[in-house]
C-alpha cells in the first residue's frame, strides 16, 4: 500500500491535493477562480442547540453540468476550466468553491438568536478521472487509495485550530440532490460537534454498542465479512437496505488502520456498494457517511461507515416523512431481516 501526495497551491488560498499509489508528474493549468465564501455565518436554534449554516455563496453552485463542462474532470489546453486543473488523477481532494463554511469567515450578524462566525473548512474528494465510474466501480485498490486519502486529510483537518468534527461523506444520484454527476463525495471541518455526532460518541463512553451489537447479531442480517471487519444491515436500521461497515479493531480514524485492515476494510466497501447497486440493477441513491471520532473522544471511538439507501422498491422511494423530520422517529416499511436477505439474493426486491 503507501501512498504519494502532491500539493497545488491555488488562488484565493485554495489548495488541491493529489493522491496516487506511485509517484507521477503532473500538467498544470490555472482551472476555475475562487468564489467568495466569507460572508457564511451559522444560527443557532434556541430550542435544540443546533446549528444553521447560512451561505449565499451556495446558491450559485454548478448545477447538473453536461460530462464536456464538468468540474472535477481533468483539464485539457484550450478546454474549459475546471476545479482539478491537472491532465490526469487518481484521488484529487480539494476546497470547495462553493464552501458553506469559510477558514477566514466575516464576523456573523446580530440576530435575536446566537449566532457564530461561519467558521469552518469544505472540501471535495473526487474519486476518480474517470467522470462515469462510480464507487462502487473504482475497486479495492482505488477504494483504499480513498480510505489512505480521506485518513490523512481528516487528521490534517483535526489539527487546525478551532476544529472539533470532520466528517467526510458522499450524496450518490440525483434523488438525493447531487448537483454534479462524477463520482465524489465531500468533507466538512467544524468548529462544533453537532449535537447527534455528540450522543453517538458519548454512547462509546460506557462501552462499545458496535461490538457488542456486532457479537449478538443474526448471520442473516451480514453482508460480508472477513479477518479485518464485518458489513451488515443493523437491527437499528433507518433506512431501507441501510449497511454498517465496521473494523474488528477498534480505531478513532482510518489513519490508524495497518495496510492489511486498509484493504480488509475496503473489500467490505466495495462489496456493500457493489450489492446495493444490484438491488435494482440500478446505481442505488444514497447518503455515505465515514463516521470519525471527534475531538476529544479519541481514546473511546470506533470508527465506521454507514450507508443510507434512499430507495425502498423499485418504484418508491424513502421520503422522510413530517414525523421523521420532526420527531427523529423514523419508520421503516422494509425490515432489516428482509433487506439482508435481498441484497444477499435469497428474496427478490419488491417492483
Amino acid at each position: 500500500m503507501g501512498h504519494y501526495k502532491h500539493i497545488v497551491y491555488r488562488s484565493g488560498g485554495r489548495r488541491l491535493y493529489l493522491y496516487s499509489r506511485k509517484p507521477r508528474l503532473y500538467n498544470h493549468f490555472d482551472g476555475l477562480p475562487a468564489v467568495d465564501s466569507v460572508s457564511s455565518h451559522l444560527r443557532c436554534h434556541p430550542l435544540t442547540g443546533d446549528w444553521v449554516g447560512i451561505s449565499a455563496a451556495r446558491q450559485q453552485r454548478t448545477f447538473l453540468p453536461n460530462q464536456a463542462e464538468c468540474p472535477f474532470c481533468v483539464m485539457r489546453e484550450g478546454g474549459p476550466l475546471t476545479d482539478i486543473p491537472v491532465d490526469a488523477y487518481e484521488v484529487a481532494i480539494f476546497t470547495n468553491r462553493f464552501a458553506a463554511l469559510s477558514a477566514m469567515p466575516d464576523l456573523p450578524p446580530e440576530l435575536g438568536v446566537a449566532t457564530a462566525p461561519g467558521l469552518g473548512i469544505c472540501e471535495v474528494i473526487s474519486y476518480s478521472d474517470t467522470h462515469n465510474a462510480s464507487f462502487a466501480t473504482i475497486g479495492i485498490d482505488r477504494i483504499g487509495l480513498l480510505i489512505e486519502a480521506i485518513g490523512a486529510e481528516a487528521a490534517n483537518l483535526l489539527e487546525v485550530d478551532g476544529v472539533q468534527y470532520v466528517l467526510p461523506f458522499e450524496n450518490q444520484g440525483r434523488e438525493t440532490g447531487v448537483t454534479i454527476d462524477h463520482p465524489h463525495g465531500q468533507i466538512y471541518a467544524l468548529p462544533h460537534i453537532p449535537v447527534r455526532m455528540e450522543r453517538q460518541a458519548e454512547a462509546f463512553r460506557v462501552g462499545n454498542p458496535l461490538m457488542d451489537a456486532i457479537a449478538g447479531m443474526a448471520e442473516e442480517l451480514v453482508i460480508s465479512r472477513n479477518d479485518h471487519g464485518v458489513a451488515f444491515v443493523p437491527e437499528w436500521a433507518k433506512y431501507p437496505f441501510e449497511i454498517c461497515v465496521v473494523p474488528f479493531r477498534r480505531v478513532a480514524r482510518p489513519a490508524e488502520m495497518n495496510d492489511d485492515e486498509i484493504v480488509g476494510y475496503a473489500a467490505l466497501l466495495d462489496e456493500a456498494a457493489k450489492k446495493l447497486n444490484s438491488v435494482f440493477d440500478a446505481p442505488m441513491p444514497l447518503t455515505m457517511g465515514w463516521h470519525i471520532a471527534p475531538l476529544g473522544y479519541e481514546d473511546v471511538f470506533h470508527f465506521h461507515c454507514v450507508f443510507q439507501p434512499l430507495k425502498r422498491s423499485r418504484t418508491k422511494m424513502k421520503y422522510l416523512a413530517a414525523v421523521e423530520q420532526i420527531t427523529d422517529l423514523f419508520l421503516l416499511d422494509l425490515p432489516p431481516e428482509r433487506a439482508a436477505a435481498i441484497l444477499n439474493g435469497l428474496e427478490q426486491p419488491d417492483g
